[in-house]
């Protein structure tokens, strides 16, 4: 508890007492942060590269594999569950810089993701097989502040249009294929960023 309340402290004392007049534009790891926690930077990992004085290119990889399977009882078929998903993600942000140490900034975003599920029934081994590819546009805006010369938090809201298509394929007694499309908007994605320079 002791060192979570030092850090905090630290942060705190760093935004009202150690600002710099100069910062590094450079390449960054960075992550989303909530409270103490840091967590996946765009639903994987990545980092932000300044390309001139007022351009930051940003880029994301995420991804996961799971398996479950169900042992066979005296009533049921074993089953099976498999999902993997991968998602790439480049964005420019076009900051208007009001001084030194704090940066209002627009940003744009496109992400792709593909997803590949597969369920295996413990009745009568009927299996289902999901493939389906996502397409992903945000648009947004956002402050970045630096605490210190090489630690920067921002702050950004981002607004999504999201198109989905793939298939779904059941195979059973009677095979069949349908079609995946979807499509939708969201009005509010919030984050707090904390970007370490190098």
């Amino acid at each position: 508890m002791k060192k979570l309340f030092f850090i905090g402290l630290f942060f705190v004392i760093s935004a009202f007492v150690f600002p710099q007049d100069k910062n590094y534009k450079t390449t960054a790891l960075s992550f989303s942060f909530n409270g103490f926690n840091l967590s996946s930077y765009y639903g994987g990992v990545g980092g932000r590269h300044w390309i001139s004085e007022s351009t930051v290119l940003n880029a994301s990889v995420g991804g996961l594999i799971s398996e479950r399977e169900y042992e066979e009882t005296e009533n049921l078929d074993n089953s099976l569950e498999k999902s993997k998903y991968l998602s790439i993600g480049i964005g420019m942000e076009n900051h208007i810089m009001d001084s030194d140490n704090l940066s209002p900034y627009f940003s744009s975003r496109l992400s792709f993701g593909i997803s590949d599920q597969y369920y295996r029934s413990v009745y009568g081994r009927s299996e289902q097989i999901d493939k389906s590819y996502s397409y992903n546009l945000d648009l947004g805006f956002g402050v970045e502040y630096w605490l210190i010369d090489r630690i920067s938090l921002s702050g950004q809201h981002l607004f999504n249009i999201r198109y989905e298509t793939g298939q779904r394929t059941v195979n059973n007694s009677n095979p069949e294929t349908q079609d995946i499309n979807g499509f939708g908007i969201s009005f509010g994605t919030t984050s707090i960023m904390l970007s370490v320079y190098f």
